[in-house]
């Protein structure tokens, strides 16, 4: 799978139990659903968004009539400090509305799209921000600046060892390396579209040497911050 895509489904009364590497995000139109996300539960009666990421392992059933979106999103669309932890959302208004624009375009064939992708960055938003822990949303707000474990711990009112073992749970990697994640998001996005200078961009991520930002991106993204830029250049007004 190479983009994101969005469909109608309808789900039968049997649970089909499966994997993959891509996440999913469902969004309902009508009828109930529950979904098992390894062994957690979530029953959707028309009233929440349910977001599965990737490799999880998850089912769906129905006993009713039923019919939801889901958008199936490839691993390279989401960022590398995006939570493994499922969510389940309140279907509130801005979910209704993202529903609405679903509806103007997704008929009876599956779609793909740029404005899905666009609309896509939007529901990012709306996952990372309504359901991130105190000291995520802490670090997503602070990344630039210097931050202790420490205090990421103190946010969750949990000692250091056990908030380091919770945070590698739930995302996969170690605290340092979640920030450094969003540093390199940040410093991607920049080599993409603005004219600031390898040290300019390492500074406003939080690192004091440009070498340490080439090194970083080198082992991480396998080319130095120059040849990034050069590949992935966008047009600067």
């Amino acid at each position: 799978m190479a983009t994101i895509t969005c469909e109608r489904r309808t789900y039968a009364d049997k649970p089909h139990t499966h994997i993959h590497s891509y996440a999913q995000l469902v969004l309902p139109i009508s009828g109930a659903l529950a979904v098992t996300v390894n062994t957690e539960v979530f029953d959707d009666d028309c009233q929440n968004v349910i977001y599965i990421p990737p490799e999880i392992r998850h089912s769906f059933h129905s006993q009713r009539s039923n019919q939801f979106f889901v958008l199936d999103i490839p691993a390279s669309y989401l960022p590398q400090s995006s939570s493994r932890v499922p969510g389940c959302q309140l279907l509130d208004e801005r979910w209704k509305a993202i529903r609405t624009l679903l509806s103007e375009e997704v008929k009876e064939e599956p779609i793909s799209s740029q404005r899905l992708t666009d609309l896509f960055r939007y529901i990012l938003r709306l996952l990372e921000q309504d359901t991130s822990p105190a000291s995520v949303k802490y670090i997503q707000a602070n990344y630039h600046k210097d931050i202790r474990v420490q205090q990421l711990a103190d946010l969750e009112h949990y000692n250091l060892s056990y908030y380091c073992e919770w945070f590698q749970k739930h995302y996969g990697l170690s605290p340092m390396a979640y920030i450094r994640n969003l540093r390199l998001d940040a410093a991607k996005r920049m080599l993409e579209s603005t004219d600031h200078t390898i040290l300019q961009i390492a500074q406003q991520i939080g690192y004091q040497h440009q070498s340490t930002l080439t090194r970083l991106f080198q082992e991480h993204a396998g080319v130095p911050p120059a040849e990034y830029r050069k590949r992935n250049r966008r047009r600067v007004k």
